[in-house]
């Protein structure tokens, strides 16, 4: 398993949010903090009864921002790797 990234900005648009991540019993959490007025979300990767992979939020309830986040959070991470 991968270190756990220190806390990290991203920006989409004109949005800047922060992100931190955590470990509940070895998932990956990612705490996503927004520069506007909406409520902090908490984001993961879950596995459908097929096994495909997919981020969702918890608790549940924010599927499209989680999509959207999670592949930004995704594209970061990946693009630290190539440095």
């Amino acid at each position: 398993m991968r270190e756990i990234e220190p806390p990290f900005e991203l920006t989409s648009g004109d949005l800047t949010m922060k992100v931190s991540e955590h470990r509940i019993n070895h998932t990956a959490v990612f705490h996503i903090i927004f520069g506007d007025k909406r409520k902090p979300l908490n984001i993961t990767i879950a596995e459908n009864s097929d096994g495909e992979k997919f981020w969702t939020s918890t608790p549940e309830g924010r599927q499209t921002e989680a999509e959207l986040l999670g592949k930004l959070v995704a594209n970061y991470i990946r693009s630290k790797r190539k440095e």
